[in-house]
């Protein structure tokens, strides 16, 4: 249901009208900022669950941050490296090494084998002649000690992204919930 202003045209009535629609507005502010904390930590929540047991969880952050905008506040869930990865292997020329990001790990996997876009038969990595474990869901490397390992890559467990496509399916609920009192407003002179 609307709420209903109603006053007078005195000066006394106006002021009052004023005040209590100045009122309305800060409700309406501090109702649009629990929101946006609402919805950030939701974000956080869902994106911990698809963070789940992975090993690089443990080197990421996951914040929030609500900045007041003129026409309510913006709401920003974040995942970022609290520490990078030391990566090191064995080469032919030596030891190799390289910083790795657990958050693009985390979200976006590594070493993962790419389908065949055009889908022709014959086509794509391990096809040249004599290529014997091309089929392989994985590769070989050797560590720092010289033994052979096999991987089939890290999957991505996609946390931002669920983290988006969960709170856009939550967003009306909560907002309801938050908004549930607040009704639009009708000014009517008397």
């Amino acid at each position: 249901m609307a709420k209903r202003i109603s006053f007078g045209l005195s000066v006394a009535e106006v002021q009052a009208a004023i005040k209590e629609i100045k009122a309305y507005q800060n409700d309406l502010n501090r109702k649009c900022e629990e929101l946006c904390r609402r919805l950030t930590q939701e974000g956080i929540q869902i994106a911990q669950v698809h963070i789940g047991s992975s090993g690089f969880g443990k080197y990421v952050r996951l914040s929030s941050e609500i900045t007041p905008e003129k026409a309510g506040c913006k709401a920003i869930v974040y995942m970022e490296d609290t520490t990078k990865i030391k990566s090191e292997w064995q080469t032919k020329e030596g030891v190799r090494s390289a910083e790795v990001s657990p958050m693009l790990m985390l979200e976006f996997g590594s070493g993962l084998k790419a389908e065949n876009p055009a889908n022709i038969p014959g086509v794509g990595t391990g096809t040249f002649p004599g290529g014997k474990h091309g089929n392989e869901p994985g590769w070989y490397y050797m560590d720092l000690e010289g033994n052979w390992h096999y991987s089939t890559g890290i999957s991505p467990k996609m946390p931002m992204y669920y983290t988006g496509k969960e709170l856009r399916e939550k967003v009306v609920a909560i907002a309801k919930e938050i908004l549930h009192k607040l009704s639009l407003c009708r000014i009517m002179a008397i």
